[in-house]
């Protein structure tokens, strides 16, 4: 390791081989500063007993975590994780994510009594999230939230937004503007590797389902002739279902041929089961989440990628689905409001198309343009290449790179020569 480069913590609830996408930028991250020469630790949690391990150059120490949710069930993880955080030796700069909320409230204390700076990647934007989404919090532990991860937010050296509206937000709630930045997330590496996109084939003149599909149907459809609209990843709070069920019920009487593929986890898999099993909604299929070898053949498998959000939490998250579209180089249908980056990204780069979060029919409608118009499905793939372009994840280890050195030079200004 450089003597130079600052030392780096990182904490998270979940880290690989625990399932999420927070765990898998972290580990891309930590692999990047390992790479760049920091000494870098991570903290999360097991399932298991506690351990400490290194993987390659990156020491990883995990606390036992009994796995319950549930608001009381993250606070005992959040107070876990402090604890643990105060056990370790000092970092000169520590980021905190989003798993569990308010885990940047811990990492604040923890910063100031180690004089660590501090960096707050905020993927999910606690607590205003729990108001948005009605969560079940008595009124007084809630409006406790409020005043302590306010207090909090003001208090992080530098807060790294996944988007311009969550930045925005931050600033509407009195975090100073001078002290966010602005880094999105990014598709897997698996999906922008340029050595595997090199043996990719041309793209035909015709819709990508007319021409050897059954080589590229692993999960459903054995005869590999319906139309796949994807849906990879957590359906939960934030995702909106009943515009899924109303449009697979205008589809699966108009157009058969389409079938609305999800895979992953969330609250809203049991909703469009149940949708499923009592409307007969044969077009709707369910799927668990798929291994990580899996990961690019299931994203080139939709030949259009959907992605939801409900109006209330725009600005309070940003749904790392859409870069895996992205990635994939398939047309997106944004079911979500139109002032938020994904829906302004979109309509911008022309890669897909927007509808209202509870428009069933406006989805319908345009789940059909794309496949009946092989222009619109091919303008939609170019559109999602042009939208990939400065979010690789060579473009935000950049900017991360940026964040760290001027936490680390703002907690250590290098003395005048004079």
């Amino acid at each position: 390791m450089t003597k130079d480069r600052p030392s780096i913590l990182i904490v998270n609830r979940v880290y690989p081989p625990l399932r999420g996408s927070t765990g898998r930028m972290m580990h891309d991250l930590a692999r990047h500063f390992v790479k760049a020469g920091h000494k870098v630790t991570i903290l999360a949690t097991s399932t298991g007993r506690s351990t400490a391990a290194s993987r390659g150059n990156i020491t990883i120490v995990r606390i036992r975590d009994h796995g319950k949710t549930g608001f009381w069930g993250y606070a005992k993880t959040l107070w876990r994780l402090y604890r643990a955080m105060l056990r370790m030796p000092r970092h000169d700069v520590l980021i905190t994510m989003s798993d569990p909320p308010l885990l940047y409230v811990a990492g604040q204390r923890a910063a100031k009594i180690k004089r660590s700076a501090h960096a707050h990647w905020c993927q999910d934007l606690y607590p205003d999230l729990f108001s948005a989404l009605k969560f079940d919090i008595p009124d007084g532990v809630l409006k406790r939230a409020y005043t302590v991860g306010y207090k909090a937010l003001g208090q992080i050296d530098c807060i790294v937004a996944i988007s311009r509206c969550m930045q925005r937000h931050l600033i509407r709630i009195g975090v100073d503007q001078r002290k966010t930045a602005v880094i999105e997330n990014w598709p897997d590496q698996e999906l922008v590797n340029p050595f595997a996109k090199a043996a990719a084939p041309p793209p035909e003149a015709t819709l990508p389902h007319k021409k050897k599909l059954q080589e590229r149907r692993l999960y459903t459809d054995p005869t590999g002739q319906k139309f796949r609209i994807l849906y990879a990843g957590t359906l939960g709070r934030a995702h909106p279902t009943d515009v899924i069920i109303q449009a697979a019920k205008i589809l699966q009487r108009a157009q058969p041929d389409i079938e609305l593929v999800f895979a992953g986890t969330g609250p809203g898999f049991e909703a469009l089961a149940a949708a499923r099993a009592s409307q007969g909604l044969d077009n709707i299929r369910l799927m668990p989440p798929q291994p990580r070898a899996s990961l690019s053949a299931l994203m080139e498998s939709g030949d259009v990628h959907l992605v939801t959000m409900k109006d209330e939490a725009m600005g309070l998250l940003m749904p790392s689905k859409f870069y895996s579209a992205l990635g994939a180089h398939r047309p997106v249908i944004f079911a979500g409001p139109a002032e938020c980056d994904i829906a302004r990204l979109v309509s911008r780069h022309n890669a897909g198309r927007v509808v209202r979060p509870d428009d069933g029919r406006g989805l319908a409608t345009a789940i059909a343009l794309f496949r009946t118009e092989s222009e619109v499905w091919f303008a939609g793939q170019e559109g999602a290449k042009a939208a990939l372009s400065g979010r690789l994840p060579s473009d935000a280890f950049a900017l991360w790179s940026n964040v760290v050195k001027k936490l680390h030079d703002g907690k250590h200004p290098k003395r005048s020569s004079k």
